[in-house]
């Protein structure tokens, strides 16, 4: 249902991804250090990957009815922010990509992702047990 605890992780992560595409300035004139997430920007500007993984979020939220399919959902989106953090520390020294601020994106998306998992599994356990009961 709507009101489960993993659809607010979910919805946070809708958020995050959203207030990352509004955030990133278009100027072109400005400097990637001097713009908010830094050289993390190139990346997402790119392959629309903000605006692809909000949209598995939302679409994510809506399919409380299988539970399964949701975490089967999480786990591909944790495996593709996985490519694009490697992505964020292919082309630069490591130096340079731990400090940048782009990197909290990668760690709160993680997080959020793996606590939905964790709820969701939680909730197939009380299913379980209940049809157990019955």
């Amino acid at each position: 249902m709507i009101q489960r605890i993993q659809t607010i992780y979910m919805s946070l992560l809708v958020m995050t991804n959203l207030f990352l595409i509004v955030s990133i300035d278009n100027d072109p004139e400005m400097s990637l250090p001097e713009s908010i997430f830094g050289n993390f920007r190139p990346y997402i500007n790119e392959f629309f990957f903000l605006e692809i993984l909000a949209f598995i979020f939302l679409i994510n939220i809506f399919l409380f009815s299988k539970p399964k399919f949701q975490i089967n959902i999480l786990k591909i989106s944790t495996i593709v922010l996985l490519l694009g953090l490697f992505s964020l520390f292919d082309e630069r020294p490591l130096k340079t990509s731990i400090t940048d601020p782009g990197l909290i994106y990668f760690s709160l998306s993680f997080f959020l992702i793996f606590m939905s998992v964790n709820a969701i599994s939680k909730d197939i356990s009380i299913i379980n047990s209940s049809n157990r009961i019955r």
